[in-house]
């Protein structure tokens, strides 16, 4: 596990979430409901920037307008400020400090709180539908980031083909792997055209596997998890489930 592919994980898997977080918690939400803020993080290796605005977050890749600038000198800075262990320079927005320190740190203690959840909490069946719907979202986008940073996940991509895999819950979230010249990209959606795909019976076998409560294998015999098409990109693809649950842990 590289501190690089790390930073991508947290910055475009992670915080990708907070999009989720406040559309399904209702607290998340109201904290955010007079603000008007973009926070961009800028790092060497992964630059992204959050507009926080009226109840909305929206995340995007790339510097760009934003009220609030953090920098990050090294990769390994971002994941310390992720593990609690060390702060960004703020090098533009210095009188808005308060919104980071405060705001901002009780959505992302939110967030943690759902990503990493108690098995108190896992007994409230709201609880464990919106945990479900923000750990496919970090996992989908962070597959990508692995399979294009990580040299592990670099060689899983290098055994994919071109195509679309469909990540998906039936009636539910779903979430395209589109691969190109051994690159992924996560999209929000449905692919009329999957080479591949990997479908949950419902979001209760979806949250059971990804909490470790359900064995793929076992559900994949029961048809609650069913797999078609490419087998190779899919045989890929759960080589980089594997790095992400290394990468989250």
């Amino acid at each position: 596990m590289d501190n690089a592919t790390l930073s991508r994980v947290n910055l475009n898997g992670v915080f990708k979430a907070l999009e989720k977080l406040v559309e399904l918690d209702d607290k998340a939400a109201a904290l955010i409901a007079n603000a008007d803020e973009v926070i961009q993080f800028t790092s060497p290796k992964v630059t992204i920037r959050l507009a926080i605005k009226h109840g909305t977050i929206t995340h995007h890749r790339g510097a760009g307008p934003n009220t609030m600038n953090l920098a990050f000198p090294t990769p390994k800075m971002v994941n310390k400020m992720f593990d609690g262990t060390g702060m960004p320079i703020p090098v533009k927005g210095i009188t808005k400090i308060k919104f980071l320190t405060g705001t901002f740190t009780e959505l992302t203690n939110i967030l943690t709180d759902y990503l990493r959840p108690t098995p108190e909490a896992l007994k409230d069946e709201n609880f464990r539908r919106i945990n479900t719907i923000l750990t496919l979202c970090v996992v989908a986008n962070s597959a990508s980031e692995i399979a294009n940073s990580d040299e592990k996940g670099q060689q899983s991509a290098q055994g994919m083909r071109d195509g679309d895999l469909q990540l998906a819950v039936i009636d539910g979230p779903a979430y395209i792997l589109r691969i190109k010249d051994h690159k992924l990209t996560t999209i929000e959606g449905v692919t009329n055209t999957p080479s591949s795909r990997m479908i949950f019976s419902s979001l209760d076998v979806l949250g059971g596997v990804l909490r470790g409560e359900i064995a793929a294998f076992s559900a994949i015999g029961s048809q609650d998890i069913r797999i078609s098409g490419y087998v190779p990109n899919l045989d890929n693809f759960n080589r980089l489930l594997g790095l992400v649950s290394q990468y989250l842990s």
